[in-house]
């Protein structure tokens, strides 16, 4: 059952939770997710995601798929399960329950082709000895409504929900092949996603490689749209009489930097936690498990901002609502919605969560602070 919200007389939908006025009012910080707050990359990260898909499918299989199967109203099914803010999470979902399809003997085959390939250390290395080997038909005609289905069984825990369902049946000659959780460099996934992305100066620039699978000079990155105002900036500092925030995101410092241009300089380094930041800490202290829904990038965000009266983190995903609630009560959620493919959807997902304010975009919340300030 939903919470008791106010819902205010905006041109788009805004809601405030009416028990947490007083939070609200309370705010004197805010951590910013990136993707889908900072920036609209609606066409960029799902392109990217589409893209790679494609490619490794193909090289398994043989079976060139379309891009138009991969949707915003499919991308949302697997973001809603709070697991996927990972594009490259969300990636090895689409590609381990593809793989399904070839059934028990193509999948034999399959993992025999890919075992034998893991005598080459560099994923492209891998990844050109498969290509072009397997005639292994993926059948399209109701592929679209497995992959829904298969998105509902999913959860919050993402590529460990994936290898719960599906690991025994796809093959771990598949998995060691993909090689998901190697770095950028040893990962086919994240390897030939980041140079699809990035293009070939950007990915050498952020990863000290030259690209390996595809020789594309302007990366999908480019397509990206800058959602913050720096006016919005400017509210952001009157309400707190200081820049107090930061930005805890599952992007790459460098890539981010690309696309957000001279606006980052707007906020305190120390307050940038990037994806490439929580690996070093986890390098550091040898733990695994840092990223978000794991409150650790949140909470390192604000570090420097302590004592706090009452934090506001602002997300697109479900995984951002997991996060600030990780973090327990020093932080409340704002869910941004316009920037997701499906934006009635994500509005409605956030509502039915009970998140603490729900609005268009970042560019709204100077707005709602200032309501809940006058309310006092």
């Amino acid at each position: 059952m939903r919470p008791e919200y106010i819902k205010l007389d905006t041109d788009k939908p805004t809601y405030i939770r009416k028990d947490r006025l007083n939070a609200i009012a309370n705010i004197d910080m805010t951590v910013f997710d990136c993707d889908g707050v900072l920036l609209d990359v609606r066409r960029s990260y799902n392109k990217a995601v589409a893209k790679t898909t494609i490619m490794i499918i193909d090289a398994f299989t043989g079976t060139m798929l379309p891009d138009t199967l991969f949707d915003g109203a499919l991308n949302f099914k697997y973001k809603i399960t709070g697991g996927f803010n990972s594009d490259w999470a969300h990636t090895y979902a689409y590609i381990m329950r593809i793989l399904v399809e070839a059934g028990p003997e193509g999948l034999k085959e399959i993992n025999r082709m890919a075992t034998e390939s893991l005598k080459f250390q560099k994923p492209s290395d891998r990844f050109n000895f498969i290509e072009g080997k397997l005639d292994i038909p993926i059948k399209l005609d109701g592929l679209y409504e497995k992959l829904e289905q298969f998105a509902s069984r999913l959860d919050s825990t993402g590529i460990e929900s994936v290898n719960r369902e599906l690991l025994e049946t796809v093959g771990t000659g598949v998995t060691e092949t993909i090689n998901f959780r190697g770095e950028v460099g040893e990962s086919m996934l994240s390897t030939l996603f980041e140079e699809l992305f990035g293009g070939k100066k950007l990915f050498t620039e952020t990863f000290g490689l030259l690209p390996s699978f595809v020789e594309v000079e302007n990366g999908i990155v480019g397509e990206e749209e800058i959602v913050i105002l720096e006016s919005t900036i400017d509210l952001f500092e009157e309400l707190y009489g200081a820049p107090r925030f930061g930005i805890a995101s599952g992007s790459m410092a460098n890539t981010a930097r690309h696309a957000l241009g001279d606006i980052l300089y707007r906020f305190p380094k120390q307050s940038q936690i990037w994806h490439d930041v929580v690996d070093a800490a986890m390098d550091e202290l040898g733990k695994q498990g840092l990223h978000k829904p794991n409150k650790f990038p949140l909470m390192k965000a604000a570090e420097s901002y302590r004592p706090i009266k009452q934090g506001l983190y602002v997300g697109d995903t479900m995984a951002d609502y997991y996060t600030a609630k990780n973090a327990g009560n020093e932080f409340i959620f704002a869910g941004v919605y316009e920037c997701v493919h499906v934006a009635e959807a994500a509005m409605n997902a956030f509502l039915d969560r009970g998140s603490d304010i729900v609005a268009p975009t970042v560019n709204d919340l100077p707005m709602i602070i200032l309501y809940a300030r006058e309310q006092q």
